[in-house]
Order: structure tokens, then sequence, then C-alpha cells
């Protein structure tokens, strides 16, 4: 399927980080054909003395005529996101990225607290 930037120039690898593709058409112009008839022939392949084979040889091909048209070919947009959604992107990741850690953390802050509580207790006990 063809692609194209915003400025209707074709792209092969789009760089999904910076952009997304959304999909549509795009028209395609057919022009009108006028029809031929065909052109052609008959050769002999064999004489016989009560007749021949004959077989027909087409020099021109008939094109049956054709009204121009209007084709919708299907396409995909490239659309750059912008600096605000860039950012908005990195913002998310550094808040999944966190998230991802919070679990990490919340060891680190149990066991420092199970520490202190014997810490604690020793301290009170004696």
């Amino acid at each position: 399927m063809k692609i194209i930037d915003e400025n209707g120039a074709a792209i092969e690898n789009p760089d999904l980080t910076l952009g997304y593709l959304v999909g549509g058409t795009e028209p395609v112009e057919h022009p009108a054909v006028e029809g031929v008839e065909e052109v052609s022939h008959y050769e002999t392949v064999t004489e016989y003395p009560g007749g021949r084979d004959v077989r027909k040889v087409i020099d021109v091909p008939g094109v049956p005529a054709q009204a121009a048209w209007t084709e919708q070919v299907p396409i995909q947009k490239y659309i750059r996101y912008t600096a605000e959604e860039l950012a908005a992107q990195e913002e998310a990741r550094k808040k999944a990225e966190a998230r991802e850690k919070l679990p990490e953390r919340v060891d680190v802050l149990e066991t420092a607290n199970d520490d202190i509580i014997l810490m604690m207790a020793d301290f009170i006990g004696g």
C-alpha cells in the first residue's frame, strides 16, 4: 500500500516514533480509451486435394472503447507528531517507567521499615 507524507511525497519506511499512519484514498484518473477494431487475416496451414486447413492470425488486437473514469485507491497518510504530542509521549513514558520501578521501591521501603521497627524494639526493650 502506498504511504505518503503531508506533502504528498511517497515514503518507504515511515518512523512511527515520530508520527502515525491514517487510512485514506487517493484519486487516480484513467483516460478514455478509443475503441480499435481487430485486424486479422487467415493463413493456410495445410492443403488437401479437397480443401485446406487455415488459422486466423491477429495483426492488431481489438480494444473496446472505454470512457474516462476516476478510481479511488487506498493509501495511508503519515502524520508527524507535534512537539507537544512528542513531549506528552515522553512524559507518559517516564511515568510508565516510574510505575515499573514502584514494586522495587516498595520492597526497599518495607525492608527499611522492618529494620526501624527492630531497632525501636531493641531500644525500648532494652
